[in-house]
């Protein structure tokens, strides 16, 4: 078994660049992000041609995030990384962070490290790294944005100071940058010359990475985890059918969310609210995330598709929506530029889009309902509720630092709020959505 975590020294270092190119060297790679990210996955599977599963420890658990993990290990397992090494929900180094994972499932980390501005001081740079855990398997250092002379020097005061070998570099390259967006970087699709950047990657990391030394150090032994978290749960659902909107405007879920549906019995039936003319013939509506202010002409134009979705609601028909899919299901947008869309008008309030990050209601949290938790998500959006006509929350949004606030509006059989859910850690939130209870 062959497998590693893709570590930064901070956000903005270039692991997303780095762990495709890395990705893009090898056959059978099953990728992985840790953390709660919807884009990067894209890219991995764009790279890969192979489905990208999400790692995080406070939504999935320890037990959840193993099972994935083996459940989807292929040829060899490239895991990337999030924000810093260490940087994680709180102070503690059992903090969710990529360190804290990387321990969990025993896997090296191949450390990014920027080049620039400093000469031997990079050697202590590394070093803060592997001496503040130790329990932390620093196996290799790869230089970005450097030159090849520059990547000698550096090696040789890493290797002298810190013990951790370096195994190669990323020239400085900006042709080989990916456009930024509000939610990060823009889904893989949307990149008309992506398949360009990547074989010119390909080509460049073929070059400056020692791989048959990376293929060494991924090397994992023997491994087996057979435990399924879940095997109690197969077939719960047998036969239930399960809209899911699939389209341009609706992209964000997570694959082992659809599986783990799929585990319990569900048949799972795609549509587009774009371009379908109804919803299909199902026993719940399921709206994932997205970007529907980007898409809100082409949404609010479909008519029949809206009214098809009021009649299914009307009729007691179970909903679910979570951030992209909650604000379709709203009354509608009011766009930056003043201009308003109007949507399903389901859920009684307005939203208005923002230029900036929500920051008082970013990050990980529990849904609560009284002092129990249902389930485990997070939310990061770059809007806001306004204009409540009917304020039918029903659960508490809790964060780990305790502050909270109302979230998911229930109207009638429909639920839908800001928060993105992972299934693994909200069993009990799904059987809800689910009953309609």
């Amino acid at each position: 078994m062959k497998g590693f975590v893709i570590g930064g020294v901070s956000s903005g270092i270039g692991k997303t660049t780095v762990s495709m190119g890395l990705m893009s060297l090898f056959e059978s790679v099953s990728p992985f992000k840790i953390g709660p990210d919807y884009i990067d996955t894209t890219f991995h599977q764009f790279v890969t041609g192979n489905k990208s599963y999400n790692l995080d420890l406070f939504m999935m658990g320890e037990e959840g995030v193993k099972y994935s993990f083996y459940k989807h290990h292929k040829g060899i397992s490239i895991v990337e990384g999030v924000m810093g090494l260490y940087d994680g929900i709180d102070h503690s180094l059992d903090n969710n962070s990529t360190a804290h994972l990387a321990r969990v499932l025993d896997l090296p980390v191949i450390l990014i490290v920027n080049g620039g501005g400093k000469s031997t001081s990079i050697a202590a740079e590394i070093l803060g790294y592997k001496m503040l855990d130790r329990r932390v398997n620093i196996a290799g250092v790869i230089i970005s944005k450097t030159t090849e002379a520059m990547y000698n020097h550096y090696k040789e005061a890493i290797e002298k100071y810190t013990g951790i070998e370096c195994i190669g570099y990323l020239p400085k390259d900006e042709t080989l940058a990916v456009s930024s967006r509000h939610l990060g970087l823009l889904q893989a699709y949307e990149i008309d010359d992506l398949k360009e950047k990547t074989q010119k990657l390909k080509e460049i990391l073929e070059k400056t990475i020692d791989v048959k030394r990376l293929l060494e150090i991924a090397e994992l032994g023997e491994r087996e985890y057979n435990k399924n978290p879940f095997e109690n749960a197969k077939d719960k659902y047998k036969g239930l059918k399960v809209g899911i909107a699939k389209d341009s405007a609706f992209t964000f879920y997570y694959n082992d969310n659809l599986e783990l549906m799929e585990h319990m019995g569900m048949e799972l039936i795609s549509f587009s609210p774009i371009e379908d003319k109804k919803i299909p013939e199902v026993d719940l509506l399921y709206f994932g995330g997205g970007y529907p202010e980007n898409y809100g002409k082409e949404l609010s134009k479909n008519k029949s598709m809206i009214e098809s979705i009021r009649e299914y609601h009307s009729k007691n028909g179970k909903i679910y929506g979570e951030c992209g899919g909650f604000m379709y299901l709203t009354k509608g947008i009011e766009l930056l530029d003043g201009s308003s869309i109007p949507l399903c008008d389901i859920i009684k309030c307005t939203i208005q889009m923002r230029d900036k990050l929500d920051i008082s209601r970013f990050g990980y949290i529990s849904i609560c309902d009284k002092d129990n938790i249902l389930g485990r998500g997070h939310e990061f959006h770059y809007s806001k509720i306004s204009k409540i006509e009917k304020d039918t929350r029903e659960y508490q949004g809790v964060k780990p630092n305790g502050k909270n606030w109302s979230c998911v509006f229930k109207e009638k059989n429909c639920r839908a709020g800001y928060p993105h859910i992972h299934f693994f850690k909200s069993l009990g939130y799904l059987d809800k959505i689910i009953k309609g209870s």
